[in-house]
C-alpha cells in the first residue's frame, strides 16, 4: 500500500529543553493536520506514524547557473578550444561522482534508453555492446544537493579549473562573485 502524507508540519527542536516548538508558519498548517487527522479518524482513535527528518535547503538557481557556467569553460578548456570532444555534461558527470551524487552503471537493452530517463535525470550511454545493449551511466544530478552540497561541488569546479591552468577573465569574475561574504 502507498504511503499517504497527511502533512508536513515545520518545527523547531531545542535539545536544551528536549521541546519542539511548532514554527510561526507552520501554526496554520498544524491546524489544517489536525482537521484533516480528524476527518480520517472518524472519532475513533487512528494509529499514525510520525516521520521526522531534518530540513535541507534545496540549490539555487544562481548556483545551478554558475555550476554550468563553469562547466562549460571547464570543457572549453579540455577541449582546446575545439568544437566537440569533452562536453560540459561530460564534466558535470566527473565531478558528480567526486561531490558524492549517487551514479548507477546498468547493462541493458539499447531500447530502454527512454525509460531509464524517465526514471533517472542524467542517463549517459558508456558503451554500445553486441545483442543491442548498451552500459550506461546513470544519475538524479544535482537536483537533489542542498545548498552546502552544491557549494562543495562548485567550489570544487573552481579548484579543477584552477588545477587545469584555466586563466579566463571570467572565471576569475565569477570566483571573485562566488566568494563575496
Amino acid at each position: 500500500m502507498a504511503s499517504r502524507v497527511i502533512g508536513r508540519l515545520p518545527v523547531v527542536y531545542y535539545p536544551q529543553t528536549g521541546k519542539l516548538e511548532v514554527e510561526n508558519a507552520g501554526e496554520f498548517v498544524e491546524k489544517q493536520i489536525y482537521q484533516r487527522l480528524d476527518e480520517l479518524a472518524h472519532g475513533q482513535p487512528m494509529h499514525i506514524t510520525l516521520t521526522v527528518e531534518p530540513v535541507n535547503k534545496a540549490r539555487s538557481t544562481a548556483q545551478n547557473s554558475l555550476m554550468w557556467a563553469l562547466l562549460t569553460i571547464m570543457a572549453d578548456h579540455y577541449n582546446g578550444g575545439r568544437t566537440g570532444g569533452v562536453t560540459p555534461e561530460d564534466c558535470y558527470l566527473e565531478m558528480l561522482e567526486k561531490y558524492g551524487a549517487k551514479v548507477d552503471y546498468l547493462e541493458v537493452p539499447a531500447d530502454a534508453l527512454d525509460i531509464l530517463r524517465g526514471c533517472y535525470r542524467l542517463v549517459h550511454l558508456v558503451e554500445i555492446l553486441d545483442n543491442n545493449r548498451c552500459t550506461v551511466k546513470c544519475t538524479q544530478g544535482s537536483s537533489t544537493f542542498t545548498t552546502q552540497e552544491i557549494k562543495n561541488m562548485i567550489d570544487g569546479i573552481f579548484d579543477r579549473l584552477a588545477e587545469m591552468g584555466v586563466s579566463d577573465p571570467l572565471v576569475t569574475a565569477y570566483w571573485q562573485e562566488w566568494s563575496e561574504p
